[in-house]
């Protein structure tokens, strides 16, 4: 019984930060993450941190949260730009690289999200640090965290976005041979 009360209870803890928080973090200077922020929060971050673009990973939609983020990023003068992916999908090199270049030409500070910030988001950070900023592969990786709700053990689909990234890594390293050998 005790085995089973520990992981809920960090589900539980998981599932009320980012309802309550966001699942907000700092990337760096220039990029945060988050889950889909609300009425209350999402102008305090938008302020708070001067985000000039928010990436919409669930794409537009005609529910009540994407206007709200809509009327939300219009009124404090940023700019929303929607990508939309799902979770349980594996990207090919093609879309991660769109990806990296929506990332890469929006306008800083730039906040990333999907609906909780753990998955979808963690593929585009991950992305972010390795692709942008030139980190390593293992420090790229941290962005597929529990600490950020990335729980494959728990959800298996999520793992196309693991895949995604190392596909991406992949096929960006054979390009790079290439171009070096030429």
């Amino acid at each position: 019984m005790k085995k089973i009360i520990i992981p809920v209870l960090v589900v539980l803890f998981v599932i009320m930060y980012i309802e309550v928080f966001g699942n907000f973090y700092k990337i760096t200077n220039d990029v945060y993450r988050s889950g889909q922020l609300n009425n209350l929060n999402m102008a305090y971050y938008l302020k708070t941190n001067n985000i000039k673009t928010v990436l919409n990973l669930r794409g537009k939609s005609t529910k009540d949260y994407y206007k709200d983020e809509k009327r939300i990023t219009e009124e404090n003068n940023v700019d929303l730009v929607n990508f939309k992916m799902s979770s349980g999908k594996f990207y090919d090199f093609n879309q991660t690289s769109t990806l990296v270049e929506l990332i890469k030409n929006a306008k800083k500070p730039l906040l990333i999200h999907c609906i909780g910030g753990a998955d979808r988001t963690s593929l585009a950070s991950a992305l972010y640090q390795y692709a942008i900023l030139n980190s390593s592969v293992e420090k790229a990786k941290e962005e597929f965290s529990w600490y950020y709700g990335h729980l494959p053990i728990i959800r298996p689909h999520v793992l196309n976005m693991d895949k995604s990234f190392d596909n991406y890594v992949n096929k960006s390293t054979k390009l790079n041979k290439t171009k070096s050998i030429q």
